[in-house]
């Protein structure tokens, strides 16, 4: 077996067993002190991330913090010192390991995270509560006695404690690859699998899942805030198929009818339908993204829709073949303010000139074509930003994307939250309120005829009740209506037929 460099800043999986399957701990207190060896001759040339150690083998997957000899060194003096004196205290001689300690270099995150969550079920019983397995200081939120555990990397990677924990849970050990040298499963990684995480991502994807948590926690807490009487009900749910997200839904409050702000991650073989509308076979995918719609009582207040997410589509070996960023906001008042329409689209092309001057024009003209209800010729509403398959090229890496729809993203609250505060107290009739609840019926069938979001959510076997969480509550179809003439509902009608340039 070709050894490989412990190159500093790189993660490896160390491991080893006894020579000839000897035991190399024959007690509780071996592996203290063996734990206690790795602290004194390690602390200051690694990271370690996860370890377990078992009675004829251990692991450990770490990050190289030191020069490659420095590093290579610092395990040897571990090894030796050890070995001496398990020989001394049982009366042995020779070489306690086999020779020379095994080191698998990590070269995706795929890779570290298949191998985090095999170390940790390498015991057989009650892994979870396992004494020499960092495991348990991840699910208790401990700290190991002999050095410090990194858990920022690994935290990070599978975005929170409670997505660790049921990713390890889910973890099948028996249909590992490698099973060949008698009870050990410990050395041939050969054809290990991904088995319930993201398949093979890279640094983007990690940080856009995490920006849509943080932004999720955000915006619901200034709607609270705005709304002054109701708050988010939060659910957590799981997709058989791989993934999950976390519906907030706001109601019956003083400001908002109905509302709901909707974070998800979704993973797994790419849906036959899905497939063909891609034209690829046999692919799989990754997709995340916000998805929020608030609806509220007062039909001077307009209705707002946004959403950012990111894909990605994978061949047979779960490399990205195609990846991009989508979304955009958009503004659906029942009644028409200017001002209202010109800050909110303001807002919109401040977001979109810090990156590149032309993107505004662009992308409210997408905006206008794709929120458009054909059947009744109109829009949807007075538009805003509209955007999808945002692709690395020349100009705009995926970073560069990434700062892009996160500009936007930042820019929702700013965008929508002073209209509500100026029209949230005005006065409203009955009649009024019909001819919101009209509009609100024109909303649900763009959403189940044309949207391609909703589209993709029933077919992928998203979760119903967050996919149509978008509709309203209370909604009309009233038999050929047609507003009066010269009325202030006419008056948005013909902006809905003709948009408008508002900045």
């Amino acid at each position: 077996m070709k050894l490989e460099t412990l190159e500093k800043d790189h993660y490896f999986h160390i491991y080893n067993r006894g020579i000839d399957g000897c035991n190399i701990f024959n007690s509780d207190e071996n592996k203290r002190y063996f734990l206690e060896l790795t602290g004194k001759y390690l602390a200051n040339k690694i990271k370690i991330s996860a370890y377990c150690l078992l009675d004829n083998h251990f692991h450990f997957l770490i990050q190289i913090n030191a020069e490659t000899k420095e590093a290579t060194q610092a395990f040897s003096n571990l090894f030796n010192a050890y070995s001496k004196a398990f020989n001394k205290q049982n009366n042995r001689t020779g070489s306690l390991f086999e020779k020379h300690f095994k080191r698998k270099k990590i070269d995706s995150e795929a890779y570290f995270k298949t191998v985090f969550y095999y170390i940790h079920r390498n015991p057989k019983n009650d892994w979870q509560h396992y004494k020499f397995s960092s495991y348990s200081f991840y699910h208790l939120e401990k700290t190991p006695k002999y050095f410090n555990l990194d858990k920022n990397y690994s935290l990070d990677l599978f975005s929170n404690l409670n997505n660790l924990k049921y990713v390890h849970n889910q973890y099948k050990i028996e249909n590992l690859a490698g099973q060949n040298n008698n009870n050990d499963k410990s050395h041939n990684l050969q054809g290990l699998k991904d088995l319930v995480s993201f398949k093979p991502n890279n640094i983007i994807k990690k940080k856009f899942f995490k920006y849509i948590h943080q932004l999720q926690d955000t915006i619901t807490s200034k709607l609270e805030e705005v709304d002054g009487k109701a708050k988010f009900q939060e659910d957590i749910w799981e997709r058989p198929e791989g993934g999950g997200g976390r519906t907030r839904v706001i109601k019956n409050g003083a400001v908002f009818e109905k509302g709901g702000v909707n974070i998800s991650g979704v993973h797994g073989k790419l849906p036959d339908s899905m497939q063909k509308y891609f034209g690829v076979e046999d692919a799989d995918f990754f997709a995340c993204g916000l998805s929020l719609v608030l609806h509220p009582n007062n039909p001077m207040v307009p209705t707002v829709h946004a959403n950012w997410r990111y894909f990605e589509m994978y061949d047979k070996e779960g490399n990205i073949v195609d990846q991009w960023f989508g979304g955009g906001q958009d503004l659906t008042p029942y009644y028409l303010f200017e001002d209202d329409a010109k800050h909110f689209h303001q807002t919109c092309k401040t977001a979109c000139d810090k990156h590149n001057p032309e993107f505004y024009t662009k992308y409210k003209a997408r905006c206008d074509e794709y929120f458009y209800n054909a059947h009744r010729n109109e829009g949807r509403g007075l538009g805003g930003l509209f955007f999808d398959y945002c692709k690395a090229t020349d100009q705009m890496s995926m970073q560069n994307w990434y700062y892009f729809v996160t500009e936007v993203g930042d820019s929702f609250l700013e965008a929508y939250v002073p209209i509500v505060e100026k029209r949230k107290a005005l006065d409203y009739t009955k009649a009024q309120r019909d001819w919101q609840e009209i509009r609100r019926g024109r909303y649900v069938e763009f959403n189940l005829v044309h949207d391609k979001g909703t589209l993709f959510g029933l077919k992928t076997n998203g979760r119903i009740e967050s996919i149509l969480m978008s509709l309203p509550p209370h909604v009309q179809w009233v038999y050929d209506h047609h507003p009066e003439e010269g009325s202030e509902e006419e008056k948005l009608i013909k902006v809905l037929q003709n948009p408008v340039d508002w900045v």
